[in-house]
């Protein structure tokens, strides 16, 4: 049966564009069925949620659906968190669309970047989030109370709306990273034991879970976990952290850690034939990821001597 509240109606609310007449509609439909108009809602806003997700690039102009277009045709994607409307009528009265509205705040989200991409996430606070590929990130739909609180697996690169009042935690396996409103980059891959912060802007607090201790971080450094503590040092190359302009750097890699990068990338089975791996003769390297697993070997064969099969149908690779 078709909604008397119009699904259109609904995104033009998630992304705060409703008008009070408009609000005061969704709000009494609410009132008129809680529970299978609270369900339908629910359904909408995790579509909403998946086409903001989307990339605007891939899908032509005319295949997509009019969720799609709405959600792309404005800054939505960001500029707007997906549920900073409600926000909208927490004051205005509405006692029961206001207990849904703590609901949702205490609901989560989870959303992992494919294998060889990367994807920009905004928060409902303004803070930005760019994924890297197959890493995760789990956050609130609202951030409520004295922190603004999200969880990393994997690399993200951070740039964090100013709020003195609320401080963002970054909460990974092995540390914490608090900040106010900074621009900076979290790796925290528990299966490798890694973890390190890059800070670019601002400033942030790094806490050790393993140990007690504590680290503030001027820019330009970076903080490493090595043997379970912290140490700082200057960041003496950006580099490592092109990922979010497409881009992966193999500077003064072995071949064990390009073939870790190849891994993570493009999500390849790689198997090793052969005793012992060839050396890595470049001191930069970067190449866009687009480019795909077949070039980025090819430039390493022109310096090392090995040989490769690549089976694209199994994303299978084979080191000779």
């Amino acid at each position: 049966m078709k909604s008397e509240i119009s699904d259109t109606l609904l995104f033009k609310f998630f992304m705060g564009e409703t008008t009070n007449d408009e609000t005061d509609r969704i709000a009494a439909w609410l009132d008129r069925n809680p529970a299978e108009h609270q369900k339908y809602m629910d359904r909408i806003h995790e579509l909403f949620v998946t086409s903001v997700m989307s990339e605007p690039d891939i899908v032509p102009e005319a295949d997509r659906s009019l969720l799609y277009r709405i959600t792309h045709s404005r800054p939505v994607r960001s500029a707007v968190g997906l549920a900073a409307a409600l926000l909208v009528i927490v004051g205005g009265g509405y006692g029961l669309l206001s207990a849904r509205i703590d609901r949702l705040a205490g609901s989560t989200t989870t959303i992992e970047a494919p294998a060889g991409q990367h994807i920009r996430i905004a928060l409902s606070d303004g803070t930005s989030v760019e994924l890297n590929s197959k890493s995760r990130i789990t956050y609130p739909a609202l951030f409520i109370g004295r922190e603004r609180r999200v969880r990393l697996e994997g690399e993200a690169m951070f740039d964090v709306r100013h709020d003195a009042d609320h401080p963002f935690i970054v909460e990974t396996y092995a540390c914490d990273v608090e900040v106010l409103g900074t621009r900076f980059n979290v790796l925290a891959e528990e299966p490798e034991r890694t973890f390190s912060t890059a800070l670019f802007e601002g400033r942030v607090s790094v806490e050790n879970k393993m140990h007690d201790e504590r680290l503030l971080m001027e820019p330009n450094t970076v903080v490493e976990l090595k043997n379970g503590y912290l140490h700082l040092s200057e960041l003496d190359s950006r580099d490592d952290y092109l990922w979010t302009e497409g881009i992966v750097s193999f500077g003064g890699d072995d071949f064990g850690e390009v073939l870790d990068k190849l891994r993570k990338y493009y999500d390849v089975e790689i198997e090793i034939r052969r005793s012992t791996l060839p050396e890595v003769r470049y001191k930069r390297l970067k190449v866009r990821t687009s480019e795909g697993v077949d070039h980025i070997l090819r430039i390493l064969q022109r310096t090392s001597d090995f040989t490769y099969e690549y089976d694209n149908l199994e994303n299978k690779l084979i080191i000779r």
